[in-house]
Formats: structure tokens, sequence, C-alpha cells
């Protein structure tokens, strides 16, 4: 009689382990450098795939509702088209993470998020600091 329950406590921890692995890996963002999507040759088959990089200074163009730009990871460029909503926060020199197919050496996408660091800066420019109160 013993031995049910064991079992059953068993299963129990298999499948919440699996969901809990599936679940982090369906919000888990992967993405490839500007080098990677180069090397894996994706421009013959359309595939969806994610890229990270840094948007290139003085490479933003915006018109007739598209915004093409340069997204580069030091070592490898890559033009972008975007055709989508632009995030607040989108500027040059900024990390960006973009979704999107690599087409004849363009990458076109129509999902963006920007990745901001932490530093905090008021209207007038000045940057700030967050200080920890001591406890």
């Amino acid at each position: 009689m013993i031995r049910k329950p064991i079992y059953l406590v068993i299963l129990g921890i298999i499948l919440i382990t699996y969901a809990s692995v599936n679940i982090a890996e369906e919000n888990t963002i992967y993405y490839y450098s500007t080098t990677e999507i180069v090397n894996l040759d994706l421009s013959q088959n359309d595939e969806r795939v994610r890229m990270g990089g840094l948007v290139k200074s003085g490479s933003l163009n915006t018109s007739e509702g598209k915004t093409i730009f340069v997204v580069s990871d030091g070592a490898t460029d890559i033009t972008v088209n975007f055709e989508g909503i632009i995030p607040d926060l989108f500027q040059e020199e900024i990390g960006v993470v973009l979704e999107g197919s690599l087409i004849n050496d363009i990458f076109i996408s129509d999902e963006m998020l920007v990745k901001h660091d932490n530093e905090y800066k008021s209207s007038d420019g000045s940057t700030y600091e967050v200080k920890e109160e001591d406890n």
C-alpha cells in the first residue's frame, strides 16, 4: 500500500520538472550575433531567427514607414529593414534583439526588443545613481 503513493510522488516530481523546463525554454530569448547569422547561411530558406547587436552610429534612416539601420557585433555589420512599432528607447549605439529573416544579405524584421543599461538620466542629460539604503 505504501508503494503506490511513492510512485505518485515520483510521477508528480517528473511532471513538474518537465513543465518547468518547457516554460523556461519558451520564455528564454536566444539570439545569434551578426557574425553567426552570416555564417549560418540563412539566405536560402527564409527561416525566422533572432539577431542581436548594437545599432551603428550614423546608420539610422527612417522613411515611408520603414526604418533602415545597421546592426553590428563589432566584427560583422548587417543592414536591417525594420517594419513595425519602434520602441521608445530605440536609438543609435544601443543594443537590440530583432526577429526576422535574412534575405539577400538584408535582415528583414518586424519585431524588436531594445536592450538598455541601468543608467538613469534626467531631462537635462545629467546622470545619477540609485543608492541603496543601509540596514
